[in-house]
């Protein structure tokens, strides 16, 4: 296997973009990154309460999640299959619950299947063990890269100013309210009065300024926020408990903006002995939230205790005494300590971990699947040759077996995509199909290209080095994917064995920072990734708008279309609450889907599934509520809240 490292003149950019390509959603919704792209797998130290190994395994940075030995796709349970919805979502909702497994049948009766046993009221104390799949760089949302598993470390810790409820539409949660100023064009946020940070100082408008100001100051952070707001006077104090946000464009749904990372709010004077130099407090944050830090070991275990002055304890009842969490970088490890009752809860998108939690049944584990939030999918760099001529996109799409990806690699899991919206979606264009599966459609562009393209070109770029567009009558290209990684690696053959009859493949393997990194300054012709799905579709107009391409591109694609980009900031000035205008921006990401489609990008594999998984004495994971009393968002692309769990 090749594996090419970048020139060092380009090694600074390695954490910036990495971290970027984690936390972009936290603005946009992904991603976050949800998170766009998974954090940087670490090696596991165990430490004293789970028992067992966890091996270092790669995080699926490009995509796609481990998989298992290509075979006989495994099928979804009976019962664990999403009911059909009579209307389309605005939001990527929950898709279904398992149980516990049913007790044996007795000959020739049917085995009745019945919900775990719940404890009616809630019980106090107690500690919660959480397995998650990567340590976090920094626990500071001004300066760290935030993905799944830092999210499930720091919302006990911080509260995000907003967030979403059930139904996915976004509501004040730390705030009291917020306000919009001439159809958008301003938003001013009014904080709650009387919030009290875990070092007993009193939230307030300077706290916000300052916080926005140390994302600034950050490299890494920096590139979700200054894309959106002009070079001065981006948030300013009106009072004492009122700021403003001034974004460059005018923003119907601006708090939707300021519900993850770039939303949580720390005390002014911990940032400013921050940014004085005290590095240290990155891994101890204080925020409002109800638990804090007792102690941290990056790579081994990081515990939070409930906060004794939580502001909000009268109107908020927080069950738990503890929450341990356990970075277990090998998920189907975790998912089998989950089994054992090492640990009681984890989040997963691994296909082979989400079966081994669905087969776990019978030991008290239950999931809370969610398969309408991302993607998986390949995508291709239409700036440099062979993929900037659309024959050689098309050839591709048509001869991948997305088919067989789905049965082979994802088992059953997720469902085959043919968007970046889940058909339960309102957003989702039924017209749309992808065209995959069609390789006899491939032949005559493939010959076509080769014979208008006889000669050599640069690859990589900027090296001097060339290599022949054509070969045999074949298309030279390289496919690029993280590793080391036994799974990336099947799945990167699956798709070598569908394109081989047409395409000269180069197999690419790199380490996930140097794949992220050559991926944002466009060192790729194809790579497999994982993205979109955010809470609402505005949220990942950052991937693919042309003014996201430059020197780092986070359109990755390279694809810029000015008419694309019109209808972007139309939808973008449109309410999502009022019918009419949610009406229209339906019409508009219609016709996007169409765009992207017929740009031929982006191919489609399957909506990825993310998995929470828990032990039946974990109750109310799907159930937590605002300072206000609204239920919240559950599962959002993995992250999860924890505030108001309790254990039988």
């Amino acid at each position: 296997m090749a594996v090419r490292r970048i020139n060092k003149p380009w090694r600074w950019w390695l954490g910036a973009v990495l971290a970027f390509a984690l936390i972009a959603a936290a603005c946009g919704g992904g991603g976050d990154d949800g998170e766009s792209q998974p954090s940087q797998a670490v090696e596991t130290t165990e430490t004293a309460a789970p028992s067992g190994s966890a091996d270092s395994a790669a995080d699926d940075a490009d995509g796609a999640a481990d998989a298992a030995d290509a075979g006989e796709a495994t099928p979804a349970p009976a019962d664990t299959e999403p009911e059909a919805v009579e209307e389309p979502l605005i939001a990527p909702v929950d898709t279904t619950t398992t149980t516990t497994a049913p007790p044996p049948a007795e000959d020739g009766e049917e085995a009745v299947v019945e919900a775990p046993p719940t404890t009616t009221v809630p019980q106090f104390g107690g500690t919660l063990r959480v397995g998650v799949e990567a340590e976090g760089d920094s626990l500071n949302p001004t300066s760290g890269s935030f993905a799944v598993s830092a999210y499930v470390m720091t919302y006990p810790i911080f509260e995000p100013v907003a967030y979403w409820d059930t139904s996915g539409n976004w509501i004040p949660y730390l705030a009291e309210s917020f306000t919009a100023i001439n159809g958008g064009e301003s938003w001013q946020m009014k904080l709650r009065e009387g919030v009290r940070f875990h070092d007993g100082t009193t939230l307030d408008a300077d706290d916000v300024v300052a916080t926005y100001e140390a994302q600034l100051e950050d490299l890494e952070v920096s590139l979700a926020v200054r894309p959106f707001y002009p070079a001065e006077g981006g948030v300013v104090k009106v009072d004492d408990l009122t700021v403003q946000f001034n974004p460059l464009e005018p923003m119907a749904n601006f708090p939707q903006y300021v519900t993850s990372q770039l939303g949580m709010v720390a005390p002014s004077e911990w940032l400013a002995r921050v940014l004085g130099g005290d590095l240290s407090l990155n891994q101890f944050p204080v925020g409002t939230g109800p638990f804090m830090i007792e102690s941290r070991v990056q790579d081994e275990r990081t515990v939070l205790v409930r906060n004794p002055d939580y502001w909000a304890a009268d109107i908020t009842d927080i069950y738990l005494d503890r929450i341990e969490v356990y970075p277990i970088t090998d998920t189907v490890i975790a998912a089998e300590r989950l089994a054992a009752g090492d640990i009681d809860l984890m989040v997963t998108s691994n296909s082979d971990a989400i079966l081994t939690l669905r087969d776990s049944a019978d030991a008290g584990v239950r999931t809370i699947e969610n398969v309408r939030s991302s993607e998986d999918f390949a995508m291709m760099n239409v700036q440099q040759p062979p993929f900037n001529d659309i024959r050689a996109r098309q050839a591709l799409t048509f001869a991948t077996d997305r088919d067989a990806y789905v049965a082979l690699i994802r088992q059953g899991t997720a469902p085959a995509a043919d968007s970046m919206f889940h058909p339960d979606l309102i957003w989702h264009n039924p017209d749309v199909k992808q065209e995959t599966n069609m390789p006899e459609r491939a032949g005559a562009l493939v010959a076509a290209y080769c014979a208008d393209n006889p000669g050599d070109h640069e690859w990589p770029v900027f090296t001097g080095q060339r290599r022949p567009y054509c070969t045999d009558g074949k298309i030279n290209m390289e496919l690029q994917f993280s590793g080391p990684s036994v799974a990336q690696t099947r799945i990167a053959e699956l798709l070598i064995d569908s394109w081989e009859d047409y395409f000269n493949v180069h197999q690419n393997e790199l380490l996930q920072d140097e794949h992220i990194t050559e991926t944002a300054i466009g060192f790729f012709n194809v790579v497999t990734w994982r993205q979109f799905g955010a809470v609402d579709p505005d949220n990942d107009v950052l991937w693919i708008q042309c003014a996201s391409i430059d020197l780092i591109s986070l359109n990755w694609p390279r694809d810029c279309d000015p008419d694309r980009d019109v209808l972007l900031f139309e939808q973008r000035a449109l309410s999502n609450r009022d019918p009419d205008e949610r009406a229209r921006r339906v019409e508009i990401w219609h016709q996007i889907s169409e765009d992207l489609r017929d740009s031929y990008t982006y191919i489609f594999f399957n909506h990825a599934n993310w998995t929470i998984g828990a032990r039946d004495n974990v109750h109310n994971i799907c159930g937590q509520t605002s300072p206000d009393g609204v239920e919240l968002f559950c599962n959002n692309q993995g992250r999860v809240q924890l505030h108001q769990v309790w254990l039988s």
